[in-house]
């Protein structure tokens, strides 16, 4: 199920214009305000960070970073990816879709809606609220906010008509469809709330949840039920042990017989990207 991974031609892009253009905007840390790069390994580092993600964004802050979903093989086109939020610090909600795409993501964020996709809102008067304070927040007088602004619009000018970006008006309602569509398509719920959608053709009325779902996944105490454990990994639907998987991440399992279990498991289906990255930010292993 693993081929060779390609970074997507708009993120080549907007790199590289990225490093035209900052000489011309130097009071920003960076053009696009996060740090761009691609690694079809690194998923994020973070035992939250969904192994089945590539990272081409961080934030610098909290650990935040943006990450392509690729559902485990099934969005082969990274251009055409789901966008994914993965915030370490917010425990409970640690990842959360916010584009349906690249071309999205960079619309939104750079035609001025960075904040909404950073922050994680439960309504859209909640957002609607946060855009009237920062209106009328007070700022330091060691950071010069008009001339950070003047620079920022710089950048959403040069990056509408470089890339041809789209005016997405109201991000709340983008971002609610967007969830509420990806809902439907899901056949097992994770923790994670990103779910499992089927990767083969087939159709059945019943996908099985795992035996251990809604509990605290705590395999320090496992030893004794090994077996049945082992059992499970090696003759569960591929569906049903990818749920697994995500709720493992989701409660930062760390210990390393289950991982390298999960690790040859995943290896020998064919998930040798998605092995290798759930090594890592499990246990910090290549």
């Amino acid at each position: 199920m693993s081929s060779p991974i390609e970074i997507p031609e708009l993120l080549s892009s907007i790199i590289s214009w990225e490093k035209e253009i900052a000489k011309d905007v130097p009071y920003l840390e960076t053009p696009t305000g996060y740090f761009l790069s691609f690694n079809p390994k690194v998923n994020g580092g973070y035992r939250c960070s969904p192994c089945d993600s590539i990272v081409f964004a961080d934030t610098g802050c909290d650990g935040v970073h943006f990450a392509l979903l690729t559902d485990f093989g099934l969005n082969k086109d990274l251009s055409q990816a789901p966008v994914i939020c993965v915030s370490p610090m917010d425990f409970g909600n640690f990842v959360r879709v916010v584009a349906d795409n690249l071309f999205d993501f960079f619309s939104l964020s750079l035609m001025g809606h960075d904040s909404f996709l950073f922050n994680d809102f439960q309504s859209k008067a909640s957002y609607e609220q946060f855009l009237k304070e920062r209106e009328t927040k007070e700022y330091s007088e060691y950071f010069d906010h008009v001339k950070w602004e003047k620079q920022k619009e710089i950048v959403k000018e040069r990056a509408f008509k470089q890339f041809n970006l789209k005016q997405i008006d109201s991000p709340y309602d983008y971002v609610k469809q967007l969830r509420d569509k990806r809902a439907e398509s899901i056949v097992i719920s994770t923790e994670d709330h990103l779910g499992i959608i089927p990767l083969q053709s087939r159709e059945k009325a019943v996908y099985q949840a795992h035996p251990w779902v809604n509990q605290k996944l705590d395999f320090h105490r496992w030893d004794e039920d090994w077996d049945k454990l082992v059992a499970f990994v090696h003759d569960a639907e591929i569906e049903t042990l990818l749920s697994f998987v995500r709720d493992c991440q989701c409660h930062y399992v760390d210990n390393a017989r289950v991982i390298r279990l999960l690790f040859d498991r995943l290896e020998e289906l064919g998930f040798r990207f998605e092995a290798e990255r759930l090594l890592y930010c499990m246990l910090q292993q290549w």
